[in-house]
């Protein structure tokens, strides 16, 4: 179970996940990601993980894919840093195979 909360302020709209962020939970998230947040929307967007448990590979992705939009992550727990560090290095590794080709 996933819990998504988003707070829309004038200068950011802040996103608190709470739960476990895995299969049909991360298509979720993701799904949810594509309808509310629009490319036009120069607001500051932050994603709390504070309160998420576990994160799978399709939570990996669904990460990915809003980090590569420009999101910013708090994380509390040791669990969920290292799981934001490993997505910027594999999202930073993509990167570079591209440039390469």
């Amino acid at each position: 179970m996933l819990k998504i909360t988003i707070t829309d302020f004038a200068d950011e709209q802040r996103w608190s996940l709470d739960g476990r962020l895995e299969g049909p939970w991360a298509g979720e998230l993701r799904s949810s990601w594509r309808k509310t947040r629009r490319q036009d929307d120069t607001r500051r967007c932050i994603v709390e993980l504070n309160n998420v448990a576990f994160i799978d590979q399709t939570g990996e992705a669904a990460l990915a894919e809003i980090m590569s939009q420009g999101a910013e992550f708090i994380a509390g727990g040791v669990y969920t840093q290292q799981k934001l560090r490993d997505i910027r290095r594999k999202s930073k590794r993509g990167r570079m195979k591209k440039s390469k080709e």
